[in-house]
């Protein structure tokens, strides 16, 4: 299995690949919405140096463009949408040329629900759950937590291929992926006994 990481320059790729090794990740998918100056740069760097680990790459769509899809679809490994509300969801489970869906909820307002999980099944989009959306706050949110619980349940469900990936912004937002699916347990398991 990958690990997914949203990349960005402050990453070094040889100190990220030792650590991902450490976690016995073999594979990691570079996220984020490239420039298509910076998709070439990072390309090279992939072809020309060796790592520990197998990189891949994926653009990541902030908003519903179907232009940039289309540029981008051949020139990354994969492509995904970073969601968040229904208009982003529906838009990354309604295009089979997207692989994933980043984010699918957010706090507040469930935004994923049975119309988008039907879509999801589908076109087999997978569902990618960022553990690192949980460490951005100070304080355990249980509305995210709520909203993760039942779009779980959905997605189980609808038999989606839904995960925890790390997502992680720096090195130490990092996790193997056996702690990401201890994590998917937790969300859809225990949730209700630790509200209770």
């Amino acid at each position: 299995m990958q690990d997914f990481i949203f990349y960005s320059e402050k990453f070094d790729l040889k100190q990220l690949a030792e650590k991902e090794k450490q976690l016995g990740n073999a594979e990691v998918v570079l996220c984020r919405n490239f420039s298509e100056k910076e998709l070439n740069e990072l390309k090279k760097e992939l072809e020309e140096k060796k790592f520990s680990v197998k990189f891949f790459t994926c653009h990541l769509l902030l908003k519903a463009n179907s232009k940039e899809l289309n540029v981008f679809k051949n020139r990354t490994d994969f492509v995904g949408v970073l969601g968040g509300n229904v208009f982003l969801n529906n838009f990354a489970v309604s295009n089979k040329k997207i692989d994933f869906l980043f984010k699918p909820c957010v706090e507040g307002r469930l935004s994923f629900d049975t119309a988008t999980a039907r879509i999801a099944k589908e076109n087999k989009t997978q569902i990618l759950i960022p553990f690192s959306q949980f460490l951005k706050k100070d304080y355990l949110n249980i509305s995210l937590l709520r909203n993760y619980s039942f779009s779980l349940k959905l997605m189980k469900k609808f038999k989606l291929n839904a995960r925890v990936i790390s997502f992680a912004s720096n090195i130490s937002e990092l996790r193997s992926l056996k702690d990401l699916e201890s994590f998917k347990g937790f969300l859809e398991k225990k949730y209700e006994k630790v509200v209770e």
